[in-house]
């Protein structure tokens, strides 16, 4: 009896041992690579990938994918980024077509743990027929001191790299002294100034049309201004285009500076026309021309035009009534 009782407690020593062992150990570091789930195709040229953990967002490039066809058949990858669960992996492609293909590839887990991985899935047949947007514009309207210049713009899915942007710059000698990038990933570019500091209010406006992977048109603007002064001094500018026979479209308002002899100096100013018509900016206080153009079939050409129109800084609001234009021109051949 006294060595079962003496058995007993050494059985309990051990035991409680390997439990405060277990305690007192740190946890055990992942030591496994990411693996691949599933994966999706949710258009022609959208792939979703699937691991069984999270992905570091530093490890999606889109050089560490390959996607292959029939006969070993390159279908070229535009742009890769985690998606939007941290688990998984958005591939964009040229249009696949309803085959079998091949995609393989290298991600990290946060552990620094590289898997890699192989699999088949079948080509999608559904468009792609939504166009892309602007979900961001740097610098913000009204920014000051802006040592460094640049702008960029940021797509919700990457576009097609082979059509350059349309963009217009005012005063319009900035146009050749902003160096352009695209974004890593095609989701984006940037417009860096590479001369030397500059005074005055510097105003960007980006045209629609640019396309993503099947061609669908970016349909709206988007527009800052800002300046590499310490204080952005300007009038608030407010007005409407008015045009009541069918939507607007996107169109632009141009200013003038009026000099002291009557005459329009080049343009040095600008303001996207809403949907609704409305448009608002900041200039210099002073005299100014306006002139209005509308682009409503978006084909680059403006279809529409109003003014010029005189005003002052110090008036309350602008009025601007557009006409047919009877030779439909870029915007560019509107800007002095």
């Amino acid at each position: 009896m006294r060595h079962l009782f003496e058995g007993a407690i050494a059985v309990s020593l051990v035991c409680g041992l390997a439990v405060c062992a277990k305690k007192m150990l740190p946890p055990s570091p992942d030591r496994f690579p990411p693996h691949i789930e599933e994966i999706r195709t949710r258009n022609r040229v959208r792939l979703e990938l699937v691991f069984d953990e999270d992905i570091d967002p530093g490890s999606v490039i889109a050089d560490s994918f390959e996607v292959l066809g029939p006969g070993n058949k390159n279908l070229e990858l535009r742009g890769a980024m985690r998606g939007r669960r941290p688990d998984r992996v958005e591939l964009w492609t040229w249009p696949q077509e309803p085959v079998l293909y091949r995609v393989s590839g290298t991600v990290t887990d946060l552990a620094g743990n590289i898997g890699r991985f192989r699999s088949r899935f079948k080509g999608s047949e559904r468009k792609d027929t939504i166009p892309p947007r602007v979900v961001r514009i740097s610098p913000a309207p009204g920014s000051e001191n802006q040592i460094r210049a640049s702008v960029g713009i940021g797509f919700s899915e990457p576009v097609d790299t082979l059509t350059l942007p349309g963009y217009l710059f005012v005063p319009g000698a900035y146009d050749t002294v902003f160096h352009f990038a695209w974004e890593p990933n095609w989701q984006g570019f940037n417009l860096t100034l590479e001369d030397s500091a500059s005074s005055g209010i510097i105003y960007f406006l980006l045209l629609p049309g640019v396309p993503d992977l099947e061609g669908n048109p970016l349909r709206g603007q988007a527009f800052t201004y800002f300046t590499q002064d310490s204080l952005l001094e300007g009038n608030a500018v407010r007005g409407r285009a008015i045009w009541h026979h069918c939507p607007l479209g996107t169109g632009t308002v141009l200013f003038s500076e009026v000099g002291e002899d009557s005459e329009p100096m080049p343009t040095t100013g600008l303001a996207p026309i809403l949907e609704g018509g409305s448009f608002a900016t900041k200039l210099m206080p002073g005299r100014y021309r306006a002139i209005a153009v509308a682009d409503t079939n978006g084909d680059r050409l403006m279809d529409l035009t109003g003014g010029p129109v005189r005003f002052n800084t110090d008036a309350e609001s602008l009025d601007i009534f557009l006409l047919p234009e009877t030779l439909p021109r870029p915007i560019d051949a509107y800007r002095r």
